[in-house]
């Protein structure tokens, strides 16, 4: 069996003690995990690093969209619901991993914390990482 490549080379980042914030996985605690995009990449990349860390994934969108399918919606609507699915139930319910459905304002990579709109909310909330994965596609 192959093991997943990214959760290894994090890991053994983590083990060498490359942040003083990680002083926690050293005793034994997960890292956090920041991903930014809920689509195919940002799926794939929490599910592969739930085991080893505690994932959080942000996107601007609700739902899962598979892109080049949406033109045989034109002509078959019907077929828009085989081609969507809400995030918040299958990320944390299904993969167990925590959903933001909101907008990084401000990504600080030094302090490694991002600013976060929530798309219901006037404030802005602030979230930690020890990693971020930036999934966010090409827009």
């Amino acid at each position: 069996q192959v093991q997943p490549f990214w959760p290894r080379v994090l890991t053994d980042v983590a083990l060498r003690g490359a942040s003083p914030s990680l002083a926690a996985t050293m005793q034994g605690a997960k890292p956090r995990a920041l991903i930014i995009g809920g689509q195919f990449t940002g799926t794939f990349c929490a599910r592969d690093l739930k085991s080893k860390f505690y994932v959080t994934v942000v996107d601007a969108k609700e739902y899962f969209e598979y892109t080049p399918g949406v033109l045989r919606a034109y002509v078959k609507p019907c077929h828009l619901d085989a081609l969507t699915f809400t995030l918040q139930p299958v990320l944390e319910r299904s993969m167990g991993v925590k959903f933001i459905w909101g907008e990084v304002k401000t990504l600080n990579g030094a302090e490694k914390y991002a600013e976060i709109k929530p798309i219901f909310a006037d404030s802005i909330d602030k979230v930690g990482f020890d990693y971020c994965v930036i999934c966010a596609g090409c827009n």
